[in-house]
């Protein structure tokens, strides 16, 4: 524990400005297309999970599920082969970072919303705000999902209709495995996740402006792991659902984005991308140490598309990014029932170059019904 509370350490030393201002607090920048790139790739990764049969079936293709007690027993012949077989399994592990990617990038979000507007925290507009933003996009994806389900594979979810509900409390489903994914869209768990952030989000502002980033992040960082490491000891063969359902595990995540959103705000460039990036994707070969890794590895991620963004930033700036950007929330809800489809009519094998072609359509076909669903909405004036 203590070695990685000294990665951390370094880590946090490694992420912060060094350089002077480049902009004034005053005018902060109003758009990021680093963001939107971010957010393209991430809806891009869960789709691709969710496309190749979920084959990065997180870390426990590497580790087995005796891995907290193996390690330590083991300690003198891992290492290694350890590491090894986390390179054989490289090509897959990624692709479930796509919901670690937008979770960083909630935390940015908002944080920079809030520091905008210059205003005294007003609880009643802050959730106002997102409940409209959130809950109109959430009822439209189940209502796409249950006539595409109904219409194309012949199931009319209407069975426990009440468990749809659950999500929208503040992800209440997360407490069974046999309530996690609701009847009509299992997508619905990410809503449940956003919302318990956004419950957090007042607590937070609070304490980072109380703290300070550094002890702010290191609280944050202890919180997820004790509870990850908790949950891998005590409930991963009983709630399975709350290693990535409950936000306790994603705090240190979504604080690190408000972090970012600051330093953005006060026109401070961060330094040493790329050092980050590298120290959390070799973490991600230290396989046993997942719960201490796992956070670090998204935000490695993050930072290393972030300083791929702003290197290229002609390329990260192609308005495609931005329009998969606003239209990734819905894409996300509603892409999987196509991917059923395909299944239903005997199509399985996607690990060749059809699969990618066929992968591309399913991608473009989510995107533009995301794009018909938000163009509604905003007919509608939702």
């Amino acid at each position: 524990m203590f070695f990685w509370i000294e990665w951390l350490r370094l880590f946090l030393n490694l992420c912060m400005p060094t350089s002077s201002p480049s902009k004034s607090a005053s005018n902060p920048r109003k758009y990021f297309p680093e963001l939107d790139f971010i957010k393209a790739v991430a809806i891009l990764l869960v789709v691709a999970f969710h496309f190749w049969g979920q084959i990065s079936d997180w870390h426990m293709r590497v580790v087995g599920s005796d891995w907290f007690f193996a390690y330590w027993k083991n300690l003198s012949v891992s290492g290694f082969g350890d590491m090894a077989l986390g390179l054989l399994k490289f090509k897959e592990g990624y692709f479930y970072l796509g919901v670690n990617l937008f979770v960083i990038a909630s935390g940015f979000g908002l944080y920079f919303s809030y520091l905008k507007e210059g205003q005294v925290f007003n609880l009643k507009n802050f959730f106002s705000k997102r409940i409209w933003r959130l809950i109109p996009g959430a009822v439209l994806g189940l209502v796409i999902v249950f006539l595409v389900k109904g219409v194309f594979l012949d199931y009319w979810a209407i069975e426990n209709w009440y468990l749809n509900l659950l999500p929208f409390l503040g992800g209440l489903n997360l407490f069974s495995d046999n309530w996690f994914f609701p009847p009509i869209n299992g997508e619905m768990w990410f809503l449940g996740l956003v919302i318990q952030l956004y419950l957090f989000f007042p607590l937070l502002c609070k304490a980072y402006s109380k703290l300070g980033e550094k002890k702010f992040l290191i609280l944050l960082f202890g919180i997820s792991v004790i509870f990850r490491t908790a949950y891998y000891i005590f409930w991963k063969d009983t709630v399975s659902s709350l290693s990535y359902g409950l936000s306790l595990g994603r705090l240190f995540e979504f604080g690190f984005g408000m972090v970012l959103a600051k330093k953005s705000f006060e026109g401070k460039k961060l330094s040493l991308w790329w050092i980050s990036g590298l120290l959390m994707f070799l973490g991600y070969f230290f396989a046993p140490s997942f719960p201490f890794t796992d956070s670090l590895l998204g935000i490695g991620f993050f930072t290393l598309l972030w300083a791929v963004a702003q290197k290229f930033s002609s390329f990260a700036s192609l308005k495609i990014f931005k329009q998969i950007a606003l239209q990734s929330y819905l894409m996300f809800l509603i892409h999987h029932p196509f991917i059923w489809i395909l299944n239903k009519y005997g199509v399985n094998d996607f690990w060749n170059l059809f699969g990618i072609l066929i992968f591309v359509g399913v991608f473009a076909l989510s995107y533009l019904v995301a794009a018909a669903g938000n163009w509604l909405l905003q007919k509608a004036k939702v």
